[in-house]
């Protein structure tokens, strides 16, 4: 499994190229069953030379045998019978075809001469001297004084399995590559176009629909994208216009009580319907924050983490508490600021109430492929079995570390104090770019870590 590509590039001129492979695998099995046949320009050759051959111990019979040693070779060899050619096996259609075309070679053939006797046998897998199986060529012709001249050609064909291969495997694997990766890069182009839209689709950027193009199943692809991506659009859309039309509503009737319990002469009554009230208003902001969440039309752009962590830190100092940042001077990201600003915040907010020391941590691992933000505080932890609940809007838990109150601040609306929803807030502002939001109890305290795809 280690030897399989990632990618699907990789994987597709690794099918192109184990496909080669096997086709000249199979290849070579169907060469050593099958039996080897006599090469045609070696047959051809042969019967050029006998016919040479022939027309010059017709000229000379007298010097045939020095002749004929001098002319052999490892792979074709001559001599001179008398008759022994006269019991041999009958020819078939084959072998009475190179005879008939041996016959057309030979000089002196006329009406009133007929050619001289010829005869061919393909012989069947002589072996080489190397031991491999060779085909070759007997052929036989009658000379003029009755002997017989006999040629035997070896075939050039046989040869080991794997000396072929040297050639043929990179002369049919680069054309194979030359074309396939340029076709391969044409069909993978609107998938990586697609990956990229859909990664900042997942930080809540949107750049218009792609164009449709590249192959039938990407084109179906590429426009099933598209279509979830309007209807996501128009459904957050919807749902922020009718949460402002409901926060809006409500505000009136939350006024006009205001107004009315200014009225009422009992001090401790007022007081207590007024911090009802204020209560009211805070869940009808606070909730239409989380709902709408402000960051979905704020651009991306460049930014300093470690200045913003910086800033942060002073500006939410308070006396009695102890915050600081322990980074790297620079760490470059890109992200929509404000949101993520709002998402550490609250979460710094929830250390400053609940701890006296927080530090506010960032990093980038070189063997991570994360940008990593952390909270810590000094002060109670959660319940190991609440650290998921936390983050449900409204979650109020019995631990004192969990009841969201306004800080002596009174930057509640912030943190998304009083109502349960400043780490719901926090996730949504994390997971709109993409990244994750969990919580691990210190011996003592709390960190909140934030991861963020590079």
């Amino acid at each position: 499994m280690r030897l399989i590509p990632k990618t699907m590039g990789g994987q597709l001129v690794a099918t192109l190229l184990v496909a080669v492979l096997l086709a000249h695998a199979a290849a070579i099995v169907a060469r050593q069953l099958a039996p080897d046949a006599m090469h045609p320009l070696a047959a051809r050759y042969m019967l050029d030379r006998m016919a040479g051959i022939y027309q010059s111990l017709r000229l000379s019979p007298d010097k045939g045998e020095e002749m004929l040693a001098a002319i052999g070779s490892p792979t074709a060899r001559f001599w001179l019978a008398s008759g022994a050619n006269a019991a041999s096996p009958a020819m078939n259609e084959a072998e009475r075809k190179q005879a008939q075309a041996l016959a057309e070679r030979l000089p002196g053939m006329s009406a009133s001469t007929p050619a001289p006797r010829s005869w061919v046998q393909l012989t069947d897998h002589a072996p080489g001297d190397d031991g491999v199986k060779q085909a070759g060529m007997l052929a036989s012709v009658q000379l003029p004084d009755g002997r017989w001249l006999v040629g035997y050609q070896q075939s050039p064909g046989g040869s080991p399995w794997w000396r072929p291969l040297h050639f043929s495997i990179p002369v049919s694997t680069l054309p194979v590559l030359l074309v396939a990766l340029p076709f391969i890069g044409r069909i993978l182009r609107p998938i990586r176009a697609l990956e990229r839209a859909a990664e900042r689709f997942s930080r809540g950027e949107h750049d218009g629909p792609l164009p449709v193009t590249g192959p039938r199943e990407a084109r179906e692809l590429t426009a099933a994208f598209n279509t979830m991506a309007e209807r996501q659009r128009r459904f957050v859309e919807d749902r922020t216009r009718m949460l402002a039309a409901i926060s809006h509503d409500l505000r009136t009737p939350i006024t006009s009580l205001r107004v009315r319990v200014e009225l009422i002469d009992d001090p401790e009554l007022r007081a207590a319907m007024i911090r009802t009230l204020e209560t009211m208003g805070l869940m009808v902001e606070q909730t239409l924050r989380f709902a709408a969440d402000d960051c979905i039309g704020e651009p991306s752009q460049d930014v300093d983490l470690a200045t913003l962590m910086r800033e942060l830190a002073a500006e939410l100092a308070r006396p009695g508490k102890r915050i600081r940042y322990a980074g790297p001077d620079r760490l470059p990201y890109r992200c929509r600021p404000l949101a993520l600003r709002r998402a550490v915040g609250n979460l710094a907010e929830n250390a400053i109430r609940h701890g006296t020391e927080v530090t506010l941590c960032a990093s980038a691992p070189e063997e991570a492929s994360d940008v990593i933000l952390a909270v810590i505080d000094n002060g109670p932890g959660i319940p190991a079995s609440e650290l998921d609940r936390v983050f449900e809007p409204f979650a109020r838990l019995d631990s004192a570390r969990c009841r969201d109150t306004v800080g002596d601040n009174g930057h509640g609306s912030a943190g998304g104090s009083g109502v349960g929803l400043g780490l719901s807030i926090a996730r949504s502002c994390v997971e709109a770019h993409g990244g994750t939001l969990t919580l691990t109890n210190n011996t003592p305290g709390l960190t909140a870590t934030i991861a963020l795809p590079t």
